[in-house]
């Protein structure tokens, strides 16, 4: 990578860093604009979702086929494998969550799970940055649009489920997450395409989960209107970076 690119990469992890930082005011913004904000956000996570995060995938399976690893499996189980570790961190968090919520574990482990993955996102995010900047500046953007959009209501979320345990403090957990993966990136870059394509895989399982579960509203706190907006401009600004890029 360029001195640029890295200029940009520490540009738009700092960007995440803000978005935490400022997390604590949008927590306490109105009902009715935190619920405008909600619809948003899910837009925005479900048009990521389906127009660049599931393609992006499909496109990585088609491009493992081209490594060693497609000596040792079918090719259809090859192109396939980045979809089954997006299930497998889906399903861990998820089991995790069903697990702590059922009485197997207090409320305070459930909040450690949260707060895990919380973290763990954003430290595939910053670790898979810097790489991403390959793609497309646009693409970067954008996917920073999202996380920080995801960043804004899993922090709502948690403090509304944990109340008594979630802490000013603690939000410092997720910038700690942005430094560390940033770090990780700068130190041990994921130079093979296999280690990028996981790590990203396991991203999206962790997206995929929270969208569904967290980031759309219920139906009765949905303000369609927004959520609708919030997933057609960033459907939009996809599609014109797929036009633009070629890719």
């Amino acid at each position: 990578m360029t001195a640029t690119e890295w200029a940009i990469a520490t540009g738009l992890a700092l960007t995440l860093v803000i978005v935490h930082l400022i997390a604590p005011r949008v927590a306490r913004l109105p009902g009715l604009a935190q619920e405008r904000l909600a619809s948003v956000g899910g837009g925005v996570a479900v048009a990521y979702v389906f127009v660049q995060l599931l393609p992006e995938l499909a496109d990585g399976g088609r491009s493992l086929t081209d490594l060693p690893i497609a000596d040792y499996a079918p090719t259809p189980i090859v192109e396939s494998g980045l979809f089954l570790i997006a299930l497998i961190g889906m399903l861990v968090i998820y089991s995790l969550d069903v697990v702590a919520d059922s009485g197997h574990g207090s409320s305070r482990w459930l909040y450690r799970v949260h707060m895990t993955a919380f973290a763990l996102i954003n430290v595939i995010y910053a670790y898979t940055m810097p790489s991403l900047l390959t793609t497309g500046i646009d693409y970067a953007v954008l996917f920073t649009v999202a996380i920080a959009a995801h960043t804004l209501l899993v922090d709502r979320t948690l403090a509304r489920a944990h109340p008594d345990l979630f802490r000013h403090e603690d939000r410092w957990i997720g910038i700690l997450g942005v430094v560390a993966g940033f770090a990780l990136a700068a130190v041990f870059p994921p130079v093979e395409e296999l280690t990028l394509a996981v790590t990203t895989a396991l991203l999206g399982g962790g997206l995929l989960m929270t969208t569904f579960r967290e980031e759309l509203p219920v139906a009765s706190k949905a303000r369609l209107l927004w959520l609708l907006g919030g997933a057609a401009v960033m459907t939009a600004l996809l599609l014109t970076a797929v036009t633009v890029s070629g890719h």
